[in-house]
C-alpha cells in the first residue's frame, strides 16, 4: 500500500513551516509515524562549513551518510532533480508523508494564504484539498484558520484514511 502524501504549498513567509511543524507534533502525539520533505529550490547547506561531512561532500562524494545515536542522514548528489514521487519512494515505514513545497508537482495540496504575502492563488483544480488562511475566503474546499492545526490534522487523517501507528 502506498503511503499517503500531502503537500503544503504557498508563497514565502505564509506560515507553511509553522503548519507542517504543528501537524507533525499533533500527529506524533496521536501515534502517527510522519515523514517530512522540504523543497529547497534555491539550495541548502549540506552541513556546517568545516565539519567532516561538509568536507566530504565538498570534495565530491556522491553520497555522504551521517550516523548518530538516534538518526541517520543521507546527502546524495543528483544529476537531475528527482520528482516528488521518486523522493517519496525512498521513504518507508511511515503512515503519512507531509511535503512543504513542490507546488508545481501533481498531488493533493493544502494552500496557505496570508494577507500581504499571497499576491495570488497558487493552486487550482483537482489537486487542492484545503486552504489555510488568515482571512476569510470563498472556496469549494474546506478552509482552516492558521491556528486550526488540530482540525486540519483531523481532516488529513480522515481524507487519507491514515491508520494509527501501524
Amino acid at each position: 500500500m502506498l503511503t499517503p502524501v500531502v503537500q503544503v504549498v504557498g508563497f514565502s513567509n505564509t506560515g507553511k513551516t509553522m503548519i507542517v511543524e504543528g501537524l507533525i507534533r499533533i500527529l506524533k502525539k496521536r501515534g502517527i509515524r510522519v515523514a517530512a520533505i522540504k523543497h529547497a529550490p534555491h539550495g541548502y547547506a549540506v552541513d556546517v562549513p568545516g565539519k567532516d561531512t561538509w568536507r566530504y561532500y565538498g570534495a565530491g562524494a556522491e553520497k555522504v551518510v551521517v550516523v548518530g545515536a538516534e538518526s541517520i542522514t543521507v546527502h546524495e548528489r543528483f544529476r537531475k532533480v528527482p520528482d516528488l514521487n521518486q523522493i517519496c519512494r525512498l521513504i518507508q515505514d511511515v503512515d503519512l508523508i507531509i511535503v512543504e513545497g513542490f507546488k508545481h508537482q501533481a498531488g493533493p495540496k493544502i494552500e496557505v494564504l496570508r494577507k500581504g504575502y499571497s499576491p495570488e492563488r497558487l493552486t487550482v483544480g483537482d489537486d487542492l484539498i484545503a486552504v489555510v488562511t488568515d482571512s476569510p475566503v470563498e472556496d469549494p474546499v474546506p478552509c482552516f484558520a492558521l491556528q486550526e492545526i488540530e482540525p486540519l490534522a483531523d481532516f488529513i487523517l480522515k481524507r487519507f484514511s491514515v491508520p494509527k501507528g501501524s
